[in-house]
């Protein structure tokens, strides 16, 4: 499938999750926040392939896909070969790996990561459609750490570190 393709069509499924999102803050009497959902062109469809991934990876893209379910597993899995995802902290179905002191990991599918956190630093761990992470933080770490429904985090601390 050509990379223009797999892009119509996941702009296609934000389009769905948005109006999704618009709807359900309607029924919660949030005026409000689902006219700027129906409003939003952060997404715009003509994006490239780098684009798409600067708009999964900020805080409010990974908020909105874990929230929404966006994009499913089978059209994340169609960017697989256009990008190299690891380089970018994204591990999609990568089996087991270990991955020592990120900043920002993000898991997805049949990925199981051991995650090793020792630094005086921030780092994120987010789990995405059924990924599964052993964080094991020391010293003086602080892990945050977002994984949606269907995802296991078995976390382990030493010293004065903190996984929240």
């Amino acid at each position: 499938m050509e990379m223009d393709s797999v892009i119509r069509q996941l702009y296609a499924q934000w389009r769905i999750a948005k109006d999704k999102a618009r709807q359900e803050c309607e029924s919660r009497s949030l005026p409000n926040v689902a006219e700027k959902y129906r409003k939003c062109t952060m997404f715009k469809g003509t994006e490239d392939v780098q684009g798409v991934l600067r708009l999964f990876s900020t805080t409010q893209g990974i908020e909105f896909c874990m929230g929404y379910h966006f994009p499913n597993l089978a059209t994340m899995r169609l960017f697989k070969p256009y990008i190299a995802p690891e380089r970018h902290g994204i591990y999609l179905d990568a089996g087991a790996v270990t991955i020592n002191d990120p900043s920002r990991v993000i898991l997805i599918g049949r990925t199981t990561a051991t995650v090793n956190c020792s630094k005086l630093d921030r780092h994120e761990v987010i789990l995405m459609h059924g990924a599964k992470a052993v964080i094991n933080a020391s010293e003086w770490a602080v892990v945050f750490v977002k994984a949606e429904q269907g995802c296991t985090v078995i976390r382990s601390t030493t010293d004065n570190a903190m996984i929240l």
